[in-house]
């Protein structure tokens, strides 16, 4: 499992990652599942709670 987070480059940064988030305006992110956007403008302070979300959707969290 690879996970990125790119506030400034955008989604070809992570395009390697299985689950990330991209800056998208000021305090928004979206949420991203390889090169696919599966959440849009997500408010900054969630985006963890949200990747992590995502991971577990997916079968492919474990806890710490």
């Amino acid at each position: 499992m690879g996970i990125m987070g790119c506030i400034v480059n955008g989604p070809g940064e992570m395009a390697d990652a299985d689950s990330g988030y991209v800056g998208s305006g000021k305090g928004k992110i979206n949420l991203y599942r390889e090169k696919e956007v599966v959440k849009r403008n997500i408010p900054e302070a969630d985006a963890l709670e949200e990747l992590i979300d995502l991971i577990k959707s997916d079968g492919e969290w474990i806890d710490p």
